[in-house]
């Protein structure tokens, strides 16, 4: 993989010292990149960088400095420009910026100039928001679509299809449908399974279900999912947390495997099991 041009994509609201990003700047600048900055660039633009204004048709690399919803916001925004994603993390847990930011020069410099490194491609799920059989909005995801209540109180009442076939009606405080990636995310908090990520399924978990016998469900990536909303109740879409759409009785929602698949870069030392081990203290000894 040949790089020339590398944008960063800062955390919103980055209140860190800037000087870890001049760090990254002055580095890949001693190396002749071109770099382009989306966030901050006032403040850095004594720096040898250019301004991403959105455009991204030339960027070779994308380093997202934050959390895992930083990346999020990014994979969105680039899954169809299929440029390479490096995460390095500023956040808290950093499923997928794994890259330590007191490590950070160190292992950049050793995937971007030394080529250690390998890509990872992650899939996306996607929906189509339908009212009156018309889409009214579409989004994807790359952690997890969630249908929940809103402010009011009450569960939601839905009917569900996979594949054209009828599964189940559910009352409950919401569902979730997750990628493997977001497997490790809300899904896991709602009692879902962790999936490797590069198992090609999707996982439907419910949030608190009035019936104790809905379980999560595993099916293929290829399936194609059918949500209707049959009662009035204050209801919400989320994708990844990020972007939302308020629902309302009779709206469809179809979920399947977006087209694309996001690409993660990561050093050749990164080990799934190795970040499950450390996020979650696996074999960490309790007395």
């Amino acid at each position: 993989m040949e790089i020339k041009n590398i944008a960063i994509i800062l955390k919103k609201n980055y209140d860190n010292d800037q000087s870890d990003v001049i760090s990254l700047i002055e580095l890949l600048n001693s190396f002749n990149f071109n770099i382009y900055i989306q966030h901050n660039f006032d403040k850095l633009r004594s720096l040898k960088i250019f301004e991403l204004k959105g455009n991204y048709e030339d960027i070779d690399l994308l380093i997202v400095i934050g959390g895992d919803g930083t990346l999020l916001s990014a994979a969105r925004n680039i899954v169809n420009y299929d440029i390479p994603i490096l995460g390095i993390n500023q956040g808290r847990l950093g499923f997928m910026t794994d890259i330590p930011l007191n490590d950070m020069l160190v292992i950049v410099k050793d995937i971007v100039v030394n080529g250690n490194n390998f890509i990872e491609e992650r899939t996306l799920i996607y929906a189509d928001i339908l009212r009156n059989n018309k889409v009214i909005n579409n989004s994807t995801a790359l952690n997890d679509i969630v249908i929940s209540r809103g402010l009011k109180e009450g569960m939601i009442e839905f009917n569900m299809s996979i594949n054209k076939d009828f599964v189940l009606s559910q009352k409950s405080d919401g569902i979730i449908f997750s990628t493997a990636t977001g497997s490790t995310a809300y899904s896991l908090a709602a009692g879902g399974p962790i999936i490797s990520p590069n198992a090609s399924v999707f996982a439907i978990v419910p949030i608190c279900p009035q019936s104790l016998t809905n379980r999560p469900i595993i099916v293929c990536d290829n399936s194609e999912i059918e949500f209707i909303l049959i009662k009035e109740n204050s209801t919400q879409i989320h994708f990844d947390g990020q972007v939302f759409n308020d629902l309302y009785l009779g709206d469809k929602v179809v979920i399947k495997k977006y087209y694309k698949k996001v690409k993660i870069i990561h050093h050749t030392t990164y080990n799934y099991y190795n970040t499950l081990r450390e996020k979650l203290y696996w074999s960490k000894r309790v007395s």
